[in-house]
């Protein structure tokens, strides 16, 4: 009897030992795609900014490129603080860049006494249907240049972004000169014309 029942028990433990194996096993994490490789003068960054000169004015526009809306905000540092400017339901997809009507002009218009460099960002949400816009981008990208900059908005690790804002900034016109007037011309005396000898 206590012979069976000894056979028993080790019957069961061996049983369970790969039972308790299989058990504590954790699974793998799932490996997310790479992330795109990016130029030079792109960064991945969760804080894009934007400085502009003082003596350049800047325009922005948006555009949408895979099927899930958003909506862009885009804001100023005004005081050291972020201050936004307003928002729009960018359109699309296509390849296009909407213009963002710029509800505060005097802040991105250029500045012909000002000396401080004006400081911008933007802001993505998103969401699956339209309805709701309550996803934050899985990254954003930086991207600057000589006479502007992109925000790049991806909603997965995929190659191509959701949602691209791109500023422009305009070039400083020249103030003109003053024009020189032409010299008055004075009135010359006149040459008196000698007698002609008589023929």
């Amino acid at each position: 009897m206590a012979v069976n029942l000894l056979k028993r028990f080790v019957g069961v433990a061996i049983t369970a030992a790969p039972l308790l194996t299989v058990g504590c096993v954790q699974p793998q994490p799932v490996q997310l795609p790479p992330l795109p490789a990016l130029p030079q003068n792109c960064t991945f960054t969760s804080t894009p900014d934007v400085a502009v000169p003082a003596n350049q004015g800047v325009r922005v526009s948006i555009g949408r490129r895979e099927i899930e809306p958003s909506l862009v905000s885009v804001a100023v540092r005004i005081d050291n603080q972020l201050r936004q400017d307003g928002s729009m339901y960018v359109p699309g997809p296509d390849i296009s860049f909407h213009p963002y009507h710029i509800n505060n002009p005097r802040y991105f218009a250029r500045s012909r006494d000002g000396s401080e460099t004006r400081h911008f960002t933007a802001s993505m949400l998103w969401g699956s249907t339209g309805t709701y816009y309550d996803r934050p981008p899985a990254f954003s990208v930086l991207c600057l240049s000589v006479n502007g900059a992109t925000i790049a908005f991806y909603t997965a690790r995929t190659p191509e972004p959701n949602t691209i804002v791109k500023f422009d900034f305009y070039p400083t016109v020249p103030e003109r000169g003053k024009r020189r007037r032409p010299a008055p011309v004075t009135d010359q005396p006149a040459v008196p014309v000698p007698d002609q000898p008589p023929s």
